[in-house]
């Protein structure tokens, strides 16, 4: 508590000088961003932003500092988006989409570095779901990735044929020492080709395909074999996993 306690601190800080304004942040409503197309939704706190859905759109306008949940509804399902204004008005949004009958890929973090430190595994979670469908063989590696994603504060878009994380909640840039921050998140990308190393030779994927990331909060040392099932982790054997809480 008292580690976020500083940190908003921080933040706060950094914007002191900046004046508020209010800001409009724009998003699809769409079942590739929302898992729904919403019909309606829900402010936690309205004293902090303001929404409204319009055709395709929903627009959000900053009030004032803060954070609140919004729960959009399409009179049956529900997602929900996590919304932080800024001290200067901007506003980040982070969505957890209704899953419904999307693709999961499970996402596990491994050691790094002799064990001191760990990074979440995305390249070995995508090679497992390529492996399970046939479009690649287990001694083959990915190479690189093209995807765009939805939620940018989760993952942003790839650069230079590589993943990269994104940001917290509020904004700020999440560093690979940090990446435990991204622990129990999700993301929907839209991938446009992956390219893999097979036996010596660069091969292109065609993948146009929406896949949902879930990322967990397990953690496996380097060596130790991720299961085919998260329900495997969450048996009463320790000894093939360690779960961070």
């Amino acid at each position: 508590m008292l580690k976020q306690l500083l940190e908003d601190r921080i933040v706060t800080l950094s914007c002191i000088e900046i004046p508020f304004q209010q800001h409009v942040y724009k998003m699809q409503n769409c079942v590739e961003v929302l898992g729904i197309e919403a019909k309606s939704l829900q402010i936690e706190n309205d004293k902090i932003i303001t929404g409204y859905i319009v055709d395709q759109s929903i627009l959000f306008k900053s009030l004032r500092f803060g954070q609140t949940t919004i729960i959009f509804s399409d009179g049956v399902n529900k997602a929900i988006v996590q919304l932080f204004v800024r001290p200067s008005g901007e506003i980040v949004v982070e969505v957890k989409p209704y899953l419904g009958d999307a693709e999961i890929v499970t996402v596990y973090y491994r050691t790094i570095l002799a064990d001191t430190a760990i990074a979440i595994d995305l390249k070995g979670a995508l090679k497992h779901y390529l492996v399970a469908h046939q479009l690649m063989n287990m001694e083959d590696s990915i190479a690189e990735v093209h995807y765009h994603s939805m939620h940018p504060n989760v993952l942003k878009d790839s650069f230079a044929g590589n993943f990269v994380l994104g940001c917290h909640v509020d904004g700020r840039d999440i560093h690979n020492a940090e990446e435990y921050a991204l622990a129990n998140r999700q993301a929907t990308l839209q991938f446009s080709k992956i390219v893999i190393q097979q036996n010596g030779k660069r091969r292109t994927i065609a993948c146009n395909r929406l896949l949902t990331f879930m990322i967990t909060n397990h953690v496996f040392v380097g060596y130790e074999n991720i299961p085919e099932d998260l329900n495997e982790v969450n048996s009463d054997d320790g000894r093939n996993h360690l779960k961070l809480v």
